[in-house]
């Protein structure tokens, strides 16, 4: 038998994943089962568990490509360069969101699995919660170096801040039953413009300064008073 090329695997396991939320939405994650899945996307029964060892790793696999298909897009976008930091944001969200749109009664209902038993997906939904990390981190430089936003030592940090903001978008999103999911829309602009004000205004910046400072002058005014010294030395040797 020839062996399977990496496109024809790709193939393989987006019809698994496909099957799988279709099966999941129709009939309950709990009822279906991984020969369901099998036989209904038309592989062997042994077959599906080359790509999926069991069905929580199938649920982290769509949310696996869906995060893969929004960056994907996002960096296809014409004239991105020509977006402020604010509109490259909101157009992340749109299109996060939009991904998950034709699958939402199967969004819901795995999230609402995943909050109520948060260690079944825990190891595995980590690598997915990270997807942006990068990609923010990026946009964040970008702004950075065009005086967009003011320079920060703590990019990465605020990069990851802002991977898990479009999480909480996300489960905001699950739970708007507003029409045409207006609060979310609301949420996701106010919450957005304050945000990007927050680092233009450099205050993060300025918050870690000042706590630098404090951190600083005490431990020099302790070291001169000799307070540390005999701090250590209790600690050490019980003196």
């Amino acid at each position: 038998m020839a062996r399977l090329s990496k496109q024809q695997q790709a193939e393989i396991r987006l019809k698994i994943i496909n099957t799988a939320v279709e099966l999941f939405t129709e009939n309950g994650f709990e009822t279906t089962s991984m020969k369901q899945i099998a036989r209904a996307a038309g592989i062997g029964d042994a077959t599906i568990y080359k790509y999926f060892a069991n069905k929580d790793k199938l649920i982290y696999g769509y949310y696996g490509l869906i995060a893969t298909k929004t960056t994907e897009q996002f960096l296809a976008e014409d004239d991105l360069s020509e977006y402020s930091l604010q509109e490259k944001f909101q157009l992340l969200i749109d299109i996060y969101l939009n991904n998950f749109l034709p699958n939402r009664e199967f969004v819901c209902d795995s999230i609402n699995m995943i909050m109520q038993s948060p260690s079944i997906l825990f190891k595995d939904v980590a690598p997915v919660r990270e997807e942006f990390v990068d990609l923010i981190a990026n946009l964040l430089n970008d702004a950075e170096q065009a005086g967009e936003i003011a320079q920060s030592p703590f990019t990465d940090a605020t990069a990851k801040l802002a991977n898990d903001y479009l999480l909480a978008v996300l489960l905001y999103w699950v739970n708007d039953d507003s029409e045409e999911f207006s609060n979310t829309t609301q949420m996701v602009d106010m919450s957005l413009e304050l945000g990007v004000e927050i680092l233009r205004s450099g205050i993060v910046s300025k918050a870690t300064d000042l706590v630098s400072f404090f951190v600083k002058a005490h431990l020099f005014r302790f070291m001169g008073s000799g307070f540390l010294n005999k701090l250590i030395m209790k600690k050490s040797f019980g003196l």
